[in-house]
This record gives C-alpha cells, structure tokens and sequence, in this order.
C-alpha cells in the first residue's frame, strides 16, 4: 500500500469575527487501495492554523506521497529527524505530524478491520467518563454560571470544566494579566463556589486557568478554591517552567494538571521528573499524535501519574483521543465538547460527541477511527491538494 494523494481542509468557521480562531484544520490521506485516513490538526483555536496546514502540506509534498502507511514508527520518525525542526519544533511542526499520525493510524485500523484501540494492546475499559467543557463561554455572574452548570448535570455529565478567570467582570472574554485585582479574583472564586452549590458535592468541578496566572496568584486563588474540592487545577501558570508549575503543587491542595502546549515526550519529561504535574494532558493533535502521546502516558505510568487527553477540536480529534483512552492503564477522564455552536461535528458523518449515556462514552466498535468524512459539507472550505488529492 503507498500513499497518493493528501488533503487538507481549512474549516474556518469565524472568517469576518475572529478569522482563525476556531478553525479545524482536516487532513484526509488517500492511498493506492482506496482506503482513506482522516486527521486534525490541533491548531484550531488561538493563532497558527494556517501554519499548520501549510506544514502537512510540505510534510505532504516532501516525504510523504509514495511511502507505506503502515510504517507509522517509520514515518513519524523520518518527520522528526529529516526535517531538522522536528527535533526542536512547537506546535506547527508537532500539530503537522500529530494530523498526520492520526490519520496513518486511521488507515491501519481500516486496513486490518479493528478500531486503533485494538492495535495499541487492547481495551482496558468499557467505557469511560467524561468532563463537559464549553458550556460556560458567554456567562458572567455566579448565578449565571450556577444556572448553565445545572443544565449540564442534566445533559447526564457529572464533571464540567471552566475557567472562572477569562471573563471579566463586565462580562468580555479577556485573558487576565499575571497579577488580577482582588475584585476579579475574588468573583473568579464566587463563580465556583456558585457552581458547587448548584451541583452539589458529587459532581466534579475542574478548573482551567490557561495558564495566566502568575506564581503568586496562582497560589492565592487556588486556595482559596480548595474548599470547593476540584477535581484538577489546570495550568495555574504557563507551561514554560516546570519549577514554576512544581511551586503551585507544593502550595495547594488540588490535583494540578497540564500539557496542552508541551510537545512530545521530551517536553514532559521535566515535568514527571519533577512531580510538578498530578495529572498530564498531551494533545493529540499537537503532541505527536497517537504515536507519542501513548509514549506520554506509558512515561507517565511509570511515576504513577493519570493521563488525560487534551481536547478542544472537532469530532476527528474526539475520535483519535478515546483510541488511546481505552487502551491506556493509567487513563482517568476524558475532555468532551458536546456543545460546539459552530457546525463543526459535520466534518465527519457519524461524530462521538453526542452518544455519550450518563456522561461516559463506550468502547467505539467501527474500524480505525470509527469517523468517515463528511466530503459533501468539507467541501464549501478552502483546501490544499498535494499529490492525487481529493
């Protein structure tokens, strides 16, 4: 089997508001057999996806067509060392490979008529629980956040996500400095105490910080947050300095996770090595794909640490996380988005994100990814052919 042709499909759902900022990035790999594997990028929010197509394509363009699928080890590899910035890239080199991975993984799964899970040893699980996040976007005051995380539990989620900080008190989405104003702090704290009060104490509550926060009032806030039991702290401070993060876990009580923007196993590897991190959240589609990121959670295995894939795109990365998710000993919750406004769970034609029963999701039984591409609705977004294309 060799590889023919590769697609890639900008799906930019906010051109005129924010271009760029929510916009799945889809990777379709044709081969000479007439399978197919599907891919994303991770890069679907912030600034970068652009970049990051234009990386699958010349990854595409300069190594790619004409080698065997199934050699994923092989191709990973060949990306990582003959590309020179792969053995130091961030997140448009990695998201490339991640996309890439992920549909080579697809098209193995496909070829040998067994979900990826099964390739990676195996199903551990026969099902496994979810946290719902996006459910708070637009929301202002406690009460307000205390009313939507009630529909939540009766959406049958019993773990949400938010992050109590990101918007401001006059109601704007707007990423705080390293050091807020008491006023805002404090009103990031009321809208979690809100939150348990409406949900009760059996219902995980797991806050994001997105790593804003400096050292000093990472601390602060996060303990004045303990009382609300949380299930994770995520990313308190940024990523970049694992003392930094290592400081926040000696000083608050709550389990602290992160790995959202750390690539590769390289860049975890401090941070395990530290104990810095309760819990590791690699991106499967910017840390490597599949291919590394169970690399991530056997490392993290080995220090007792759980793992959680990192998850803020589309139904193709859905797909790919709870691949690894049921064949990983060490796997505690998986991130969902039952809630995205913007259309993007018809990329595929049958998507994961609305099937969950009682916030868990069961053990996916099609082959490979168990997603098929939705060609007729990709087809409105702009795309780059490389090689036979689509």
């Amino acid at each position: 089997m060799k590889i023919t042709g590769v697609t890639i499909y900008d799906c930019d759902y906010a051109p005129a508001a924010r271009a760029g900022w929510q916009a799945p990035i889809v990777v379709r790999i044709d081969t000479d057999e007439g399978l197919y594997g599907a891919g994303e990028v991770g890069l679907a929010y912030g600034t970068g996806g652009k970049a990051g197509a234009a990386m699958v394509a010349t990854l595409a363009e300069r190594f790619l067509i004409g080698c065997d699928p199934m050699r994923i080890e092989a191709v990973w590899d060949m990306f990582f060392r003959k590309t020179f910035w792969g053995q130091a890239g961030g997140p448009v080199v990695y998201g490339a490979m991640s996309a890439i991975d992920e549909a080579l993984w697809d098209i193995k799964g496909k070829a040998l008529g067994v979900p990826v899970w099964q390739l990676l040893g195996g199903r551990m699980w026969d099902d496994i629980r979810l946290y719902a996040n996006g459910w708070s976007k637009g929301l202002n005051s406690p009460e307000e956040h205390a009313e939507a995380a009630r529909k939540v539990v009766a959406d049958g989620y019993g773990a949400m996500k938010l992050d109590p900080f990101a918007t401001r008190g006059d109601g704007v989405w707007d990423y705080p400095r390293r050091h807020i104003d008491r006023e805002t702090g404090m009103l990031a704290v009321r809208r979690i105490e809100a939150v348990r009060d409406a949900v009760g104490p059996d219902v995980d509550i797991l806050v994001e910080v997105h790593g804003n926060l400096g050292v000093t009032d990472a601390i602060t806030y996060g303990r004045l947050l303990e009382p609300t039991r949380p299930f994770f702290y995520e990313e308190p401070v940024d990523p970049m300095n694992p003392a930094c993060m290592k400081k926040v876990s000696e000083h608050v009580r709550i389990p602290i996770a992160a790995g959202e923007r750390l690539y590769t196993r390289y860049q975890f590897r401090p941070y395990l090595e530290a104990l810095a991190l309760d819990i590791l959240q690699p991106d499967l589609g910017l840390c490597g794909g599949i291919t590394e990121v169970r690399k991530v959670a056997s490392m993290a295995e080995a220090y007792d640490l759980h793992f959680q894939p990192h998850n803020c795109g589309g139904p193709i990365a859905t797909a790919a996380c709870v691949q690894i998710d049921f064949s990983s000993p060490n796997f505690i919750i998986q991130e969902w988005f039952p809630y995205w406004p913007d259309g993007r769970y018809d990329i595929v034609e049958e998507h994961y994100e609305h099937t969950q029963k009682d916030g868990r999701f069961a053990a996916p039984t099609r082959p490979g990814l168990g997603v098929t591409l939705n060609d007729d609705y990709l087809a409105r977004f702009e795309k780059i052919e490389i090689g036979g294309g689509r």
